[in-house]
């Protein structure tokens, strides 16, 4: 189970990668990604329309393909929840979408993992960097830098919180992952940042993706989306890979 936005979706065929190794194959992966991607309501990106994690077909596809109580059996990374902050949601709304998917997991018997929000890099970023990242990211959602701070500390604490309550791993975000850009890792810090993220879900050790299966990765299409105005339903699952293991996207 992979749930995230830019940072999980610009990084997918790596991720891929170290999971079919780390992990028994062949493997059942469920992504609800995309550039955005809110946790609880519908996120727009240029054409592009998803609904919020919590209300896509993932969790339906979950309860179909594993019965509850295979302790082990499913494993999750949660992670890129900034994004709704930025679209003004309440932290008590954005801890409350994270704990429901938490309570789905485990349902399932999963072993979760949270990635920390970057309060190392926010801290350093100037008000002027984030103006010109947030026009250039989040054009529509004018936003203080002063309240992003304030409700990313306070999410943050949130997410710790949770991941006590739940049983979850906590990941911590390292200042280094970033750039000038204070919200997606450099690409030349993916591997490191990569390896670190996914340690609390790995069994073994990963390696580099094959060419022809990380180009296949790159143009998977989710379930339901809403593109150019119009609905679109593409079946799942959207690949197979050639061990066996199958991803579907939501």
């Amino acid at each position: 189970m992979l749930l995230g936005a830019s940072n999980l979706t610009l990084a997918f065929p790596l991720v891929v990668a170290r999971l079919r190794v780390a992990l028994p194959a062949p493997l059942e992966i469920l992504a609800a990604i995309g550039h955005g991607r809110s946790y609880g309501r519908t996120s727009r990106m240029l054409a592009r329309e998803l609904p919020g994690i919590t209300e896509c077909g993932l969790w339906r596809a979950l309860d179909r393909t594993q019965d509850p109580g295979t302790n082990g059996a499913t494993c999750a990374l949660l992670t890129d929840f900034g994004n709704d902050i930025v679209y003004g949601a309440e932290v008590d709304t954005i801890a409350g979408w994270i704990e429901t998917a938490l309570e789905r997991l485990a349902r399932h018997g999963a072993r979760c993992a949270l990635v920390r929000m970057p309060l190392r890099t926010l801290e350093r970023v100037s008000p002027l960097r984030f103006w010109v990242a947030r026009g250039i990211l989040y054009p529509s959602h004018p936003i203080a830098f002063a309240r992003v701070r304030e409700r990313a500390r306070a999410l943050d604490a949130r997410i710790v919180e949770l991941a006590r309550a739940h049983g979850a791993a906590l990941v911590e975000q390292r200042e280094e992952w970033y750039g000038v850009d204070p919200v997606h890792i450099r690409r030349r810090r993916r591997d490191a940042a990569w390896a670190e993220i996914l340690a609390p879900l790995e069994t073994g050790r990963a390696q580099p993706a094959r060419g022809l299966e990380r180009a296949a990765l790159g143009s998977l299409l989710p379930e339901r989306r809403r593109f150019l105005g119009r609905d679109e339903v593409h079946a799942q699952p959207a690949v197979e890979l050639l061990d066996g293991t199958t991803i579907s996207v939501y």
